[in-house]
């Protein structure tokens, strides 16, 4: 320890060092201990989030779609629509 004291400098330097070798090697033992999940693992995760996935996307559509169906605006209806609905808010319409 005399070494730290010796010179604050080169002791924080040293201490910093220490402190990222430290670091590294608590990282390295903690990596070793978790597994990776195997390919087999890893496919049956990525089929159930997109499982999730389909079933959120299913009820957007089953919820939102005969609203969207009843609309059938064109594209410059939609655009009047819009215009008017941030003017209500009191935003600034596009363009800016």
């Amino acid at each position: 320890m005399a070494w730290l004291a010796a010179d604050m400098g080169d002791g924080m330097r040293r201490r910093d060092a220490l402190a990222l070798l430290l670091a590294a090697l608590a990282t390295s033992a903690g990596a070793e201990g978790q597994r990776r999940p195997d390919h087999a693992e890893w496919q049956r995760q990525l089929d159930a989030w997109q499982a999730r996935q389909r079933e959120k996307e299913a009820a957007d559509r089953f919820w939102n779609g005969p609203r969207e169906q009843r609309r059938k605006l064109s594209r410059d209806q939609f655009e009047r629509w819009e215009y008017q609905h941030w003017r209500r808010r009191g935003w600034r319409s596009y363009p800016y």
